[in-house]
């Protein structure tokens, strides 16, 4: 008996094996299976969720939120008259807004095998999965909420143009917002408009961000009577931004040397407003295309590159390879690449993207000067034409993996909701529990030009 008990110790104590025990001829050594009760999670969790935590969030009471804005008081001057006189007559303007409710919903299924085992964790499958389903949820509405229908190519520019915006389901988020209120009148403050608050709210920045732009876009805010103090980032170009210390000399008052190096900026004072910055993993530049997912279309079948003169281009004269990708609502194809194409100072270059059956849209990427299609890095997208071929022009505006920091104020911004997250049990017609997660809002930009955009900062590490 002791004889079996030491070798049942063996056995409980042997090490892995180096192949499947069913593959040894006497079988695998029984071993104790040590699990630890923690989900080591490698990816966002809810502290990363930003963004919907500073709007606040309203009920609403139809699939499609209305408000009004009022852009003036009357005609700027004209009050003066000489005596006796009546005065003008005015009337202010008044604009109704309307936002679309946008639709955010998954399924999640398990089985009810592994709904009744004993998990690792004591958490029941179906509750993972509701609480999976809560984190994709709001990561999808929190990168809507910045980036939804953004960085569409209006022949070369991103202009937040509606007509050039393709019919997509997401939300109408901050970007886009910020940018078409340049051309939208019922956006801007009518009674300043000679005195500049018609100019554009978005800051290219062209490389690293510095203290000057944030100066300018807290200024830009003000031009428009805001006061604009969160500045969000993504954390590589704050990272940049926060080197600016690393050379600088500091003096430590009523007090011993200090014993550390390095900075931790994240507040700027402006003539305008005390600037508080903050980083944001879903602001970071896009490097590659999506994870490839059922429903999204096909690659397109061909990308023709070609270079002419245009007065407006600020491309570098360089070789540069193109990939493209077919989109729609379900998610991104794989990539289809150009040939090699060598614009000059002063060129553009026109891909011609081949129609894609179902796609709404073509995310296009570009390599370094002299790089292959692997360096790749997005520049931006076009919405499909239809049937026909699809132009994209690339006037330079954009780096790779270049992104865009957002200098918010809070109070001009809102979230209309339908439904909060809800779960719903679906049809049983198998040994599974389907249910369906779901979220219905939309973002109401009242006041957007009190924001400003610093475009094309440079979101990747040297």
């Amino acid at each position: 008996m002791v004889e079996q008990l030491n070798d049942l110790m063996k056995a409980l104590e042997a090490g892995q094996y180096n192949a499947a025990p069913g593959t040894l001829t006497q079988g695998g050594a029984l071993q104790v299976e040590d699990l630890s009760p923690v989900m080591e999670n490698v990816c966002f969790d809810d502290q990363h969720i930003k963004l919907q935590k500073m709007f606040a969030v309203k009920d609403a009471k139809s699939t499609l939120v209305q408000y009004n804005r009022q852009l003036d008081y009357g005609i700027f001057g004209g009050s003066a008259q000489y005596e006796g006189g009546i005065g003008e007559e005015d009337t202010s303007n008044v604009v109704r807004a309307i936002v679309p409710m946008s639709y955010y919903s998954t399924t999640r299924r398990v089985s009810i095998a592994a709904n009744l085992i004993g998990a690792f964790d004591g958490v029941k499958a179906e509750n993972r999965a509701a609480n999976d389903a809560a984190l994709k949820l709001s990561a999808d509405i929190e990168f809507d909420s910045f980036r939804g229908q953004a960085d569409f190519s209006n022949g070369g520019v991103f202009d937040g143009n509606p007509i050039a915006v393709a019919d997509m389901p997401n939300i109408m988020g901050v970007d886009v917002q910020i940018r078409n209120s340049d051309a939208l009148s019922n956006t801007q403050d009518l009674m300043f408009a000679e005195y500049g608050s018609d100019q554009t709210v978005v800051i290219a920045v062209n490389g690293t961000l510095t203290q000057s732009y944030i100066e300018d876009a807290a200024v830009k805010s003000s031009m428009n009577h805001g006061a604009a103090d969160k500045l969000c980032l993504d954390p590589i170009s704050l990272s940049a931004y926060n080197k600016i210390a690393h050379a600088k000399e500091r003096i430590m008052l009523a007090g011993s040397a200090a014993e550390s190096t390095g900075a931790n900026l994240r507040t700027q004072w402006t003539s305008s407003a005390v600037v508080s910055l903050e980083a944001s993993r879903f602001l970071s530049g896009k490097t590659r295309p999506a994870r490839a997912r059922a429903g999204s279309p096909a690659a397109p079948s061909a990308v023709t590159p070609a270079a002419a003169a245009d007065a407006a281009s600020v491309l570098a004269a360089g070789t540069y390879i193109y990939r493209v990708t077919a989109c729609n609502e379900r998610g991104e194809s794989v990539a289809k690449d150009s040939a090699a194409v060598s614009p000059t100072a002063g060129q553009k270059v026109t891909l011609t993207i081949a129609a894609v059956t179902g796609a709404k849209y073509f995310n296009v990427y570009r390599s370094e000067d002299g790089g292959s299609a692997a360096t790749a890095k997005f520049i931006g997208r076009v919405k499909a034409s239809g049937s026909g071929n699809t132009s994209f022009v690339d006037l330079g505006y954009r780096s790779p993996g270049s992104v865009t920091g957002f200098l918010l104020q809070s109070s001009t911004w809102g979230f209309h909701q339908l439904s909060p997250y809800s779960r719903l049990k679906l049809a049983i017609n198998d040994l599974s529990l389907p249910e369906a997660h779901f979220r219905f809002l939309c973002l109401a930009g009242y006041q957007p030009r009190k924001n400003v955009l610093l475009d094309n900062v440079d979101g990747q590490l040297s």
